[in-house]
């Protein structure tokens, strides 16, 4: 598997909207919850009901705060607990777009550096995986 360019991999609001401005990281996990159906029939090992559970991905970006409304935007999403739809882009091509809600956001700035902000999207509902073509 051939390595992939992480200043390629952005967080777009929208999908094939635009980047989320200034960033220079971004991250997910992919969760996935089980359900225990160990009974006494199990032998002592555990077992896990297939498709229980629910998954989830969380998304978290961090960069430069910069003069456009972003910031001001999530700050609103945070506070009204909206849903909104947002993509991952790959180096590769491939996306993951879905429904998310934004659950945090910080900025900051030391004296003598830049103002930094930093994000983090929780799913709701299923998300989409598109392979590149």
């Amino acid at each position: 598997m051939a390595a992939q360019l992480g200043r390629s991999f952005t967080l777009k609001v929208g999908v094939g909207g635009t980047a989320v401005a200034a960033m220079r990281s971004t991250s997910f996990a992919v969760n996935g919850e089980t359900v225990d159906a160990t009974t006494k029939d199990s032998a002592g090992m555990r077992e896990l009901l297939a498709a229980g559970g629910s998954a989830s991905m969380s998304i978290s970006a961090s960069g430069l705060l910069s003069a456009n409304a972003q910031a001001t935007d999530f700050v609103a999403a945070v506070i009204a607990r909206t849903l909104a739809t947002y993509e991952l882009t790959f180096d590769n091509g491939d996306k993951i777009s879905g429904s998310f809600q934004v659950t945090n956001f910080q900025a900051g700035g030391e004296y003598n550096g830049e103002q930094t902000y930093s994000i983090s999207l929780e799913s709701s509902g299923a998300l989409t995986v598109t392979p590149a073509a």
